[in-house]
Parts: structure tokens; sequence; C-alpha cells
């Protein structure tokens, strides 16, 4: 077959194949929805990313105020004593949380999410006004804590002045979605400091956050989880990573963070603070093998893996004897679209790194043998399955070096090119 047609139909073989990827692409995406239906469906049934704010003190008093009504000027109308009711929000000069987790899979099938279990301890001292100053009347006082979710409470015990709290569901503002709440002995608030110790045990789905409301706040969290990614609006200082888990802390003050500004601006009547969620931070559990990631970027790189393929065929072609169909090439095609769709199928049950290695030594079998066939020469099929090899080698190299993918992918290509121009530039076209 003349090169003149030959070329046009081994490129309509690419672009023919790019059919069956894209249906393999929106497979990885259908398999990607579902896997995050099921963490929402474990974090409705258990609970969902916790995140702390608080403790606060909320204050009720009575204070007497004098009204005039009726008659104005010259000390006309009547004047009578009112009390006015006002509920204030104090908010810790110094917070301390020290907390250390457990991370579990929790899934349904094929499909998990990750769940952690946190044992955490928290400190804080209230810097406390005069109260009641004078013409008021102290009702009563309550220490507030917000969380993500009061579904993962498993223990919370909160102690003020080393005196037990009863402790009941709850946050105590309108703009807290979940929490709990514990009211105080009235003369617990009466001047000076009070020093609050919390001990809590909580379960979460996926992240955790801390809302840093004191005008000091120190955070210090360790876990078992090797793979944190740290977010929101801090980052911690110096945090130590290793395989068996990793510790990191944070150090806020009130010049560093509008957290305890923002909180005190809404205070007790707002029904929403969303500006505070900007200053929340912490982090959250991330898989670094996620198979259907992987997968997806192994599928971008697909139409590279047919060119090169197609490509060093036609080169032993064209500088050895055998000629192929394009047929031959539309099978060799379909085998390379089949190592994507064994690579999602297999790693579902067997991990990313071992399904790769499966799908692509079943594919390199499968293609050496045909194309030794094709060729009728079995050192050729020999030489078929280690270009395939170096080939699937390099792209899992490439996967796994995210951050110079686009440089390795960059050099290979200009380094194939070359060698083709190299080896067919006594090559006559026509």
């Amino acid at each position: 077959m003349r090169l003149g047609i030959k070329l046009p139909l081994i490129a309509a073989t690419i672009i023919a194949l790019l059919i069956p990827l894209l249906m393999l692409s929106g497979l990885v995406q259908e398999r990607q929805r579902r896997a995050a239906e099921v963490r929402d469906e474990v974090a409705q049934s258990s609970s969902r990313s916790q995140r702390l704010l608080g403790p606060m003190l909320r204050v009720v008093v009575d204070r007497e105020v004098l009204h005039r009504h009726g008659a104005e000027g010259d000390g006309g109308g009547i004047v009578e004593l009112r009390t006015q009711r006002e509920v204030r929000l104090l908010l810790p000069d110094a917070l301390h949380w020290e907390g250390e987790f457990v991370s579990e899979r929790r899934g349904r099938s094929l499909f998990t999410a990750l769940v952690y279990h946190l044992q955490l301890k928290g400190r804080a001292r209230f810097v406390l006004p005069e109260l009641p100053a004078e013409g008021e009347r102290l009702v009563r006082a309550d220490l507030l804590l917000g969380l993500g979710d009061n579904r993962g409470i498993r223990r919370a015990e909160l102690l003020a002045g080393g005196r037990p709290l009863t402790v009941e569901p709850g946050a105590g503002l309108p703009w807290i979605g979940a929490g709990v709440q514990a009211g105080l002995a009235p003369t617990s608030v009466l001047g000076g400091t009070l020093e609050v110790a919390l001990d809590l045990e909580l379960s979460g789905t996926d992240a955790l956050d801390f809302v840093p409301v004191g005008a000091d706040t120190q955070v210090s969290i360790r876990g078992d989880w090797p793979h944190p990614s740290f977010r929101g609006a801090l980052l911690p200082l110096a945090p130590e990573l290793s395989p068996e888990g990793f510790r990191a802390g944070w150090k806020v003050s009130r010049l560093a963070s509008q957290a305890q500004q923002l909180a005190a601006e809404c205070g007790v009547q707002a029904s929403h603070c969303h500006s505070i969620d900007g200053q929340a931070f912490g982090f959250r559990l991330v898989d670094p093998v996620d198979r259907y990631l992987m997968t997806e970027r192994a599928i971008k790189y697909a139409l590279l893996v047919l060119v090169l393929v197609f490509g060093a065929v036609f080169f032993v072609e064209v500088l050895g004897r055998g000629e192929l169909h394009p047929l031959h090439y539309g099978l060799v095609g379909l085998a390379l679209a089949m190592f994507f769709l064994l690579l999602l199928a297999l790693s579902e049950h067997v991990g990313f790194g071992l399904a790769y290695l499966l799908a692509a030594l079943a594919c390199t079998a499968l293609i050496a043998t045909y194309l030794a066939g094709a060729f009728d020469s079995r050192p050729r099929g020999w030489a078929s399955a280690g270009l395939l090899s170096g080939l699937y080698a390099l792209l899992y190299v490439l996967l796994k070096a995210e951050d110079h993918a686009l440089l390795g992918g960059a050099v290979t290509l200009f380094g194939c090119l070359a060698v083709f121009m190299l080896a067919t530039r006594r090559v006559r076209w026509g």
C-alpha cells in the first residue's frame, strides 16, 4: 500500500481510537462520582468533618435603666425604672488545643472513606470584666463550644475553675449549627479570670479544622495518617511527616487572625457568620494513590502512547521487511485501549501499583505475540515487547513524578522524534 494512502489511514485509526478512550474517561468519572457518593453516605451515617470553634462564654445580665415617657421638657412626663436584658459574648484570652487521632477506612463494597477518631484536650483562660457592674444583675452564664457534627461526639467533659459541668447539646448561638454548651455557677464569673478545661473524644470524616477565637491560640495535633493536606488561612509551623504519621502545630495571635474580632461582631444575635469560616485552619486526610485520579491521569497520556507505538511499528515496517494493514494498527490500538480498562478494573481490587503491572504485562504479551505473527518474525515480537515495557515504565514514572511530568513528557517526545528523523533521513517517501 502506498504511503500517501497508508499514513492518512493510520491517522484516521488513531482518531477513531479516541472514541473508546473517551468512553473510558467517562467511566472513570462515573466511578469517581460513586466514590464521592459513598464518602457522603459514610459521613451522613457517622459524622461529617469536625470544626472546633470556641470555647466562648455567654453571659446574660439584667440592667436597670431609667425610662421617661409622656410630656417632655421642664421635667415633665413620667420616669420609671425598667429592666433591660443584655446578652454578651466573651472570648478567651488564651486558648490551647492538643490532640491525637487514629484513622480508619470505612465504606461500601469497593469504595471507602477516611474516618478519624480524635482524643482532644483543650485549655482556655478568660479575663473577665467586672460582672455585674453597677445597676446590673447577673442572670446566668454558659460555656459554648461549636463543632462540625454532634454525631461524632463520643465523650465530652468540661470543667470551669476545676469544677465539672453538665454538658448539653446545642452550641447556643444561631450562627453555629452544631456544638455543646454547659451552664456555669454565677459565682464563677464574678470578675478576675476563669480557667476552663475540655476533654473530648470526637470522630469525623475527611477533615479537621480549628477557628482561632482566642487572643492567643495554640494547636498541636498528631496522627497516624502519613499524607495530610494542610489547608485554611494558616499553615502549621514546621510540620513533621513520616510513614508512621505526622505532627503539626499552629500558633496564632489576634494580630495574625481576625477570627476573634469577627466572632465578637457576629455576637449572639446574628443568624449567619460566614466571614469567620475563612479564618479556620486545619488539615484534610488525602489518599495519595487515588486509583481513579491516577487512572484518569494515565488516560490523558493515551494519545501519546498511541502515537509512540504506532510510530515505532511504522518505523519497523519502513526500515524492515513485511507490510502491515491498517487493520493491524487498529487491533494494536484496541489492545492499548484495553490496558486502561484493565487498569481501572484491577485497581479497584488489588491497588493501583499491582494493577498497573498486571495490565501492562497482559497488554505487552498480547501485542508482542500479535506483531510477531503479523511480521512473521519472533525477534520483532521480542523487540515490540521491549519497546512496550519501556513505554509503560516511562508512563508510570510520569504518573508518579507529578511535578516533573510535563518536562519528562516533552523530553521523551523530542527524543522519539529525533530518533525517527535521523533513522529515516535517507528514506525516499515517494
